[in-house]
C-alpha cells in the first residue's frame, strides 16, 4: 500500500509540475484544458505490450536459391543465416529453388514465402494462366511443408513486356491462384499475398483485389530513412504514402500489409548509403515497419550479388560472405527478443518520458517470462543524400519515469553502436526513475520486474 501511495504521489506531483508551466504560458482556456486533459490521459494510460516473439516474426529476407552465390555458397550462406535468428526467406518457385529451400526447413526451421510467377507459368512474359495448377502442384509436391505463405507475381508493371494485356491477365492470374489454393483442403489454410507492383498508376490500373487476397503486397524502397514524413503523401518516401496511396488500392478494407521487399543499396551513384548509415537504417526499418502495423518485411536481400550498379549491393552479406553492419544489426535484435513459445497475453506498464522527446520512437515488448522490453531510438537521418556523407545527429538526453510499483533497482541496455555491435550495460534506478541518451541507434532497456538482471 504504501508502495501504491508513493507512486500516485509521484505521478499527481509531476502530473502539478506540468500543468503549472502550462498555466504560465498558455492563457487560452480552451486550449489549456484540452492540453492538461491530454497530458492526464497519457500519463496514467497503461500502455500495452507486445510479444516481443512477435517483432521476431515480422523479420524475413529475399534469397535468390537458384542463383550462382547461392550455389556456389550455399554452406556458408545457410550457416549465417542460422546465426542471423532469421525465420523466414522469401524465394520463387523455380524447380532448382525447391531442394535447398526443403534443407533449410528441415536443418534450421526457416520457412518460406512462396513467390509465385516464376515456374512454369513464367517467367518470361505474358504469364501463362493455364500452368497455374502445374505451380501449385510443384510446390505441394517438393515443398509444402516449409511454405508459409503464397505470393502473386513479382512487379508484373515492370517485367510484363509486350503483353499489352497485363492488368487483366495480373488480375486473372490473382483470381485463379486464390480460387486454386483456397479449393485444396491440403494447403487452404495458407494466406495468399497480392501482387507487388512498383507504382502509383500501376496500382490505381489493376485496383481492386480483397476478393482475392488476405495481404496487399508492397515493395518499400525510401530515398531517406525509414520514418520519413515528408510533405507530399505520394511520393514513394514516406510510409503513410506507401500505406495510403498504394496499398488501398490493392485492399481497400485496410487488410494488414506485407512488405516483401524493402531496404538499401551500397551503390553511392545511384542513391545508395554506407555500409554504417545503411546498418542504422535496417534495424530501424524493421522497427518503424512493424510499429506502423506491416506484419511482415522481406529485406532485399540476403548476400550481394555479382550483378553491377545497386542490383548487385543490396546484401546483408558481401560478395564474399562477410558481415555488413545491416547484418549484425538484424542478427542483434533477433537475439534479444527471441522468445518462442505458446500464445500468451502480454501485461501492460505504466511509463512516460520527459526531456528532449522530439523524434522518439518506442515500443514495449514482453516476454513469457514477464520480463519487459523496451526498444526505443530517434527516428532521424544518418545520411546526407546530397553530399553522399554520413551524419551523427546528437543523443538527446531523456528522463524514462515508470508510473507503477517497481521492484529493481536497475535496468539492463543493449545498445547498438555504429559498427551494429551490440554494448551491453547497467544503467541505474532511483526514485522509479531513469536517465539515458537516446541515440539514432536502436537501443532496448530490459526491465527486470522480477529482479534478474
Amino acid at each position: 500500500m504504501q508502495k501504491e501511495i508513493k507512486t500516485y504521489c509521484r505521478f499527481f506531483s509531476l502530473l502539478i509540475v506540468f500543468m503549472a508551466s502550462l498555466i504560465s504560458l498558455c492563457f487560452n482556456p480552451v486550449i489549456l484544458i484540452w492540453i492538461i486533459t491530454l497530458t492526464f490521459v497519457t500519463r496514467i494510460q497503461a500502455i500495452p505490450g507486445i510479444s516481443a516473439d512477435s517483432f521476431v516474426e515480422s523479420i524475413c529476407v529475399n534469397t535468390h536459391l537458384h542463383g550462382s552465390i547461392y550455389v556456389t555458397n550455399y554452406t556458408a550462406l545457410r550457416t549465417k543465416l542460422g546465426e542471423s535468428g532469421i525465420r523466414y526467406i522469401r524465394d520463387e518457385t523455380y524447380s532448382e529453388t525447391y531442394a535447398p529451400a526443403m534443407d533449410l526447413y528441415r536443418n534450421l526451421g526457416i520457412k518460406i514465402n512462396m513467390l509465385f510467377g516464376r515456374g512454369p507459368s513464367g517467367p518470361l512474359p505474358p504469364l501463362n494462366l493455364l500452368n497455374i495448377e502445374e505451380e501449385i502442384n510443384q510446390m505441394k509436391a517438393q515443398v509444402l511443408p516449409a511454405v508459409i505463405i503464397i505470393e502473386n507475381p513479382n512487379e508484373y508493371d515492370l517485367e510484363h513486356g509486350s503483353d499489352i494485356d497485363w492488368v487483366a491477365r495480373i488480375r486473372n492470374y490473382t483470381q485463379i491462384l486464390y480460387t486454386k489454393v483456397k479449393a485444396d483442403e491440403t494447403f487452404k489454410n495458407l494466406p495468399i499475398i497480392g501482387p507487388s507492383l512498383t507504382s502509383l498508376q500501376a496500382f490505381q490500373a489493376v485496383g481492386d483485389l480483397d476478393q482475392y487476397i488476405d495481404h496487399p503486397n508492397l515493395h518499400i524502397y525510401q530515398r531517406y530513412w525509414p520514418g520519413f514524413s515528408g510533405l507530399n503523401y505520394t511520393t514513394r518516401t514516406d510510409l503513410t504514402g506507401y500505406f495510403n496511396f498504394l496499398a488501398r488500392y490493392q485492399s481497400p478494407s485496410r487488410k494488414p500489409i506485407h512488405a516483401t521487399e524493402g531496404g538499401y543499396h551500397n551503390y553511392l551513384p545511384q542513391g545508395g548509403i554506407s555500409e554504417e548509415a545503411e546498418g542504422k537504417y535496417m534495424a530501424r526499418m524493421f522497427a518503424e515497419f512493424f510499429r506502423r502495423g506491416i506484419v511482415r518485411t522481406c529485406q532485399y536481400e540476403l548476400a550481394d550479388q555479382v550483378k553491377s550498379g545497386s542490383e548487385g549491393l543490396f546484401g546483408l552479406l558481401r560478395l564474399n560472405i562477410t558481415e555488413k553492419p545491416a547484418f549484425r544489426a538484424v542478427k542483434n535484435l533477433i537475439a534479444i527478443l527471441t522468445d518462442k513459445g505458446p500464445d500468451f497475453k502480454p501485461a501492460s506498464l505504466n511509463y512516460v518520458f520527459d526531456g528532449n522527446i522530439s523524434n522518439i520512437r518506442h515500443m514495449l515488448f514482453q516476454k513469457r517470462n514477464g520480463v519487459f522490453y523496451l526498444m526505443v531510438w530517434l527516428e532521424v537521418s544518418n545520411w546526407d543524400v546530397q553530399n553522399k556523407t554520413d551524419l551523427y545527429p546528437l543523443p538527446q538526453e531523456i528522463i524514462l519515469t515508470l508510473l507503477t510499483n517497481y521492484n529493481a533497482s536497475n535496468a539492463t541496455i543493449y545498445a547498438l553502436d555504429n559498427n551494429a555491435d551490440l554494448n551491453t550495460f547497467v544503467l541505474p534506478i532511483d526514485s522509479y526513475q531513469m536517465t539515458l541518451n537516446v541515440t539514432d541507434k536502436i537501443s532496448i532497456i530490459k526491465l527486470n520486474t522480477n529482479n534478474q538482471i
